[in-house]
């Protein structure tokens, strides 16, 4: 007796769609890829070159309507992730979708409430809560080890902060908001799960110190004079190698150029509803890509060390003592430390039970709100509070 094959479809065909789709959901024995849907036919005829000859489209529509389709993918720009999720799950389809959520806490709360109604499965792509560091940190913390956390701080450095977002369209405001939500919500979303409570609060002080400058908005890599000795100097024929896997084909556009209003380095302070207090500090131009994690409680303190070569490094002090345990989490295969074939396998698995769920969602709304209160009071120079989610459901999960 055949088992039926989860139908699968990707819903924005970049880089990163590709990538999933080829390595992950592809190729998992329950799915099996059966539409493409995206409004750039070229994106889609670099998606069936590498993907196969699956079955595509423009059309959101077209797309929804296909007959073995059972769940969407959605990895699309995420100024349209609340269009395309609420189309997905109004259409009765299970839903994994990218992060960062959505472009607006309305938009967040939008989406959770069509996923309640959907009774389907709708999961965010927060992969970094699926690598084995982040796991035995939440469980150390849910164990009690260093009592009840009222501080914190997270660290993002992100040494190529550069490459990745100002050659292009993303250090535009106009196009991302800002870093602390396209790059920030993987971050903030764990720094939420590890302290267990939502935001209520954020002070937020950010600039851009490097990046942007003087330079025509025009000006490229590839006429530059200086290409032998610009640190950022891109060849636009062989791209920028990404964190996740795989090769980014990009724009040259210099970083140094006029319009480039992104901010390179914020600090963040979040009030929690449980009374904790986090800080969290990203900047884009530091020697090292790495995250680092510490929170002191009322019994010790805990530090994690994350980093893409998976040197997982746990510390926790005992307050009072000389006590101090050191961790080294497992090494795990795959993008994101383990964590990109972790969270496909999870979804999978929750698609096949069959029940309505909703892992992360609540997390991810919260992330979301944190960097865009964090650009408005950047902005504006004065704490933002953050609306409350009003109404939770059984199906939410943090």
């Amino acid at each position: 007796m055949k088992t039926h094959k989860i139908g699968i479809g990707i819903l924005g065909t970049g880089k990163r769609g590709v990538y999933f789709a080829g390595n992950y959901f592809g190729k998992h024995p329950d799915c099996r890829l059966v539409g493409l849907c995206d409004i750039r036919s070229e994106s889609l005829d670099f998606a069936k070159a590498t993907l196969g000859d699956i079955p595509a489209t423009t059309s959101l529509e077209q797309f929804l309507q296909m007959p073995e389709l059972d769940a969407v993918v959605i990895t699309s720009n995420h100024f349209a992730h609340a269009e395309h999720a609420l189309a997905a799950l109004q259409a009765k389809k299970h839903v994994y979708l990218e992060k960062p959520m959505a472009d607006t806490i309305a938009d967040c709360d939008r989406m959770i409430r069509a996923g309640i109604e959907s009774e389907r499965v709708f999961m965010i792509g927060l992969e970094l809560r699926y690598c084995s560091l982040m796991e035995e940190m939440h469980r150390l913390i849910r164990a009690g080890e260093i009592g009840d956390i009222r501080i914190g701080h997270v660290t993002d450095n992100v040494s190529v902060g550069g490459d990745y977002y100002y050659h292009g369209i993303r250090r535009r405001k106009a196009y991302i908001t800002s870093l602390l939500l396209e790059k920030g919500t993987h971050s903030l979303d764990l720094a939420n799960w590890l302290v267990d409570a939502s935001p209520v609060k954020v002070y937020c002080s950010g600039g851009i110190d490097v990046f942007g400058g003087r330079e025509p908005n025009d000006k490229r890599c590839r006429d530059c004079a200086d290409q032998n000795s610009c640190p950022y100097y891109v060849d636009i024929n062989r791209g920028v190698k990404m964190d996740y896997g795989g090769i980014l084909l990009k724009d040259d556009l210099c970083v140094y150029a006029q319009e480039c209003d992104v901010h390179d380095n914020s600090i963040v302070v979040i009030d929690y509803d449980n009374g904790v207090r986090v800080s969290y500090t990203e900047c884009h131009f530091t020697p090292e890509y790495t995250r680092e994690f510490t929170f002191t409680g009322t019994k010790g303190k805990i530090y994690g060390l994350y980093n893409n070569e998976q040197d997982y490094k746990i510390t926790v002090q005992k307050r009072h003592t000389r006590e101090l345990n050191t961790y080294y989490p497992e090494r795990r295969t795959g993008g994101h430390g383990g964590g990109d074939l972790s969270i496909v396998n999870t979804f999978v698995d929750l698609v096949k039970k069959g029940e309505p769920t909703m892992p992360g969602v609540w997390g991810a709304r919260d992330s979301a709100a944190i960097a865009l209160a964090a650009e408005q009071s950047a902005e504006s120079g004065l704490p933002v509070t953050i609306p409350r989610l009003q109404s939770l459901h059984p199906i939410m999960v943090r």
